[in-house]
């Protein structure tokens, strides 16, 4: 390949190729400044004199079969007359902190996306450390700051990120599902931090947050934004009925004996699942453990029947029925379902807001298993700071 060759395949502004040898298994690309150029403060654009020369080597993309390809450039130091300072020019290819291009840097990133760690190290033959840097750095560079104007829903959950439940909150936007925010830890303090961020103006557009019941997120977001409303996440609340509906099951199985017990082993998903997902075999064994389970056979329906309360589009209606199904609940005297019916009794407000609002956690639920991918793939994560930013690429990548 002509040296002429080589400028288009690794073009460096303002300097030229001197030579390029491949004798050796690493590839090396001599440059030279540009003396056609003028040297240029890179603050104020003034001429600048020279003040002294010193060589300096980055690495570049591989090339071809060659793995390491080793760019040889020189750094001038110029003084600028009219800001009075000395600055040092190098080619704008090459990261001003790293013996790196940025070429190389976004390709390392690029491959941090879709492979894990070590079979990354293995293929660009650059230490662990390293690699984790560039990505960094490349991150650091790249994603814009997250938009605040004119969000109308958020989206609020904890995410276990280490060993020992250390936890960090994750604030997403509901439209959109950008990552807005991410603190650590699951207390008040860590949803706070993000409401601090925005000013008045922002905080009003806000007309709806999606929570669990869980944590102290309700009381952080009545008191930072009392003009929007709470919406607790429906797919946590069909997961506390079916813990409560599980409770039941175990306690008729731990009361029972003979072959009761038999029928009542092993039918947890069956009792979970929605009656028209069941496959023949479990229906017909569901319908087996409910002929021969009174307490059982009056809860089932009232799982199902709790499910219609996600089809009503007025939270007038809503909360009519839904006191109606407590009123059955505490009819029935099953004490599992009477204890979660009465924190929907307490809570009624945020359940039917969700028939207004219609927004769940579903997207970051589904975001939730990208913190898992990246953490498993970077084999345990250095620090948060990195982490936000991996999880900031990825939200907008999903956009």
């Amino acid at each position: 390949m002509k040296i002429k060759d080589f400028r288009a395949v690794y073009p460096f502004e303002g300097y030229v190729t001197e030579s390029v040898n491949c004798e050796s298994a690493a590839m090396q690309i001599k440059l030279e400044w540009d003396r056609r150029r003028c040297l240029r403060c890179p603050d104020c654009g003034e001429v600048m004199g020279r003040n002294r020369e010193s060589r300096s080597v980055a690495y570049d993309l591989p090339c071809g079969g060659v793995q390491i390809v080793r760019v040889d450039y020189p750094a001038i130091q110029g003084l600028c007359p009219r800001c009075g300072t000395y600055h040092t020019i190098r080619p704008l290819e090459i990261h001003p902190r790293r013996h790196a291009t940025w070429r190389l840097m976004r390709y390392v990133s690029l491959l941090a996306r879709h492979l894990p760690l070590d079979m990354m190290v293995a293929v660009l033959g650059v230490p662990a450390a390293t690699a984790w840097r560039y990505d960094r750095d490349v991150l650091e560079a790249d994603p814009p700051a997250p938009d605040l104007d004119g969000i109308e829903a958020i989206l609020v959950d904890e995410k276990s990120v280490r060993r020992g439940h250390q936890y960090v909150t994750l604030v997403l936007n509901a439209a959109t599902g950008e990552l807005l925010h991410m603190a650590e830890g699951k207390k008040k303090e860590s949803l706070e931090a993000f409401f601090a961020l925005l000013s008045e103006a922002q905080k009003a557009t806000i007309k709806a947050v999606c929570i669990d019941r869980n944590g102290a997120y309700g009381a952080v977001v009545a008191e930072a934004l009392p003009g929007a409303e709470v919406v607790y996440d429906k797919f946590h609340l069909m997961s506390n009925l079916g813990k409560a509906l599980d409770e039941l099951r175990r306690s008729e199985y731990s009361k029972a004996t003979g072959e009761f017990r038999h029928v009542l082993k092993g039918q947890r998903f069956n009792l979970l699942r929605h009656p028209e997902n069941l496959a023949p075999a479990g229906e017909l064994a569901l319908h087996g453990l409910l002929d021969i389970n009174r307490n059982l056979q009056v809860a089932y329906p009232l799982k199902d029947q709790f499910r219609l309360v996600w089809t009503y589009t007025k939270p007038g209606w809503a909360r009519r029925y839904l006191r109606q199904w407590i009123w059955w609940v505490e009819e029935s005297g099953i004490a599992p379902l009477i204890r979660f019916a009465k924190g929907i009794e307490r809570d009624i407000e945020g359940v039917v807001a969700w028939c207004k609002h219609r927004i769940t956690n579903a997207r970051i639920e589904s975001f939730n298993s990208v913190v898992s991918r990246i953490i498993f793939k970077a084999r345990g994560i250095r620090s948060l700071e990195y982490l936000y930013l991996k999880l900031r690429q990825e939200s907008l990548l999903r956009i």
